[in-house]
C-alpha cells in the first residue's frame, strides 16, 4: 500500500485530489461538485491515474 500511495502523491493536484476522493468513497458527481468540474472530467482523471498506477506497479 505504501508503494501505491507513493505513486499517488507524485501526481499533480488536478489528478491526485479526484483520485484520492474517489478511493475515499466519494461518488463522481460529488467530486465534480466539490471541485467545480464536469463529471466527465472527473471520470477521465480517475481513469488516467488508475491506468498510470497499473503501468507503474506491474
Amino acid at each position: 500500500m505504501d508503494e501505491i500511495f507513493k505513486y499517488i502523491e507524485n501526481f499533480v493536484d488536478e489528478y491526485r485530489i479526484p483520485f484520492s476522493m474517489h478511493i475515499s468513497g466519494f461518488k463522481h458527481n460529488e467530486i465534480a461538485e466539490k471541485m467545480n468540474l464536469p463529471v466527465g472530467t472527473v471520470k477521465s482523471r480517475i481513469f488516467f491515474v488508475r491506468r498510470k498506477l497499473q503501468e507503474n506497479l506491474s
